[in-house]
């Protein structure tokens, strides 16, 4: 027997804010409710497994720091290479005479995302860590 790639289901929503979604939906240029619905679990998930410390997510962790601090540069290379196996790619743009933002692109578990933006956290000089993930799915 196949598996079914897609399920549909029914949602009873009050008229009020599926007026509201339905706005957005065409604001936005969502060409359907089903895929405005899709975009709106995959975000709940994401969110979720995020606050349970589980699941998979990608995203980026953004890191604000001063590019004066030699110390920093070395401590956040050092909080990379431990945690190479979530981590495909990053960028590096030149915010200011004194400032940069690294943006790390992440691939993994909850946990792993967690304790690489804990680590940089740490790190005398950072000014700012912002993790940024979605559901895979």
């Amino acid at each position: 027997m196949a598996t079914r790639r897609t399920v549909k289901t029914g949602v009873a929503l009050p008229a009020e804010l599926a007026k509201r979604f339905d706005e957005l939906l065409r604001e936005l240029g969502i060409p359907s409710r089903s895929r405005g619905i899709q975009e709106a679990i995959r975000n709940f998930i994401a969110a979720n497994e995020w606050r349970l410390n589980r699941g998979e997510v990608v995203g980026a962790v953004f890191v604000l720091y001063s590019h004066e601090s030699e110390e920093a540069e070395v401590a956040i290379t050092d909080a990379q290479h431990e945690h190479m196996e979530i981590i495909p790619a990053a960028m590096h743009v030149h915010v200011s005479r004194e400032d940069c933002l690294l943006i790390i692109g992440v691939r993994g578990s909850v946990l792993k995302v967690k304790e690489l933006s804990s680590k940089l956290r740490g790190v005398k000089g950072v000014k700012q860590v912002v993790p940024v993930v979605i559901s895979p799915q």
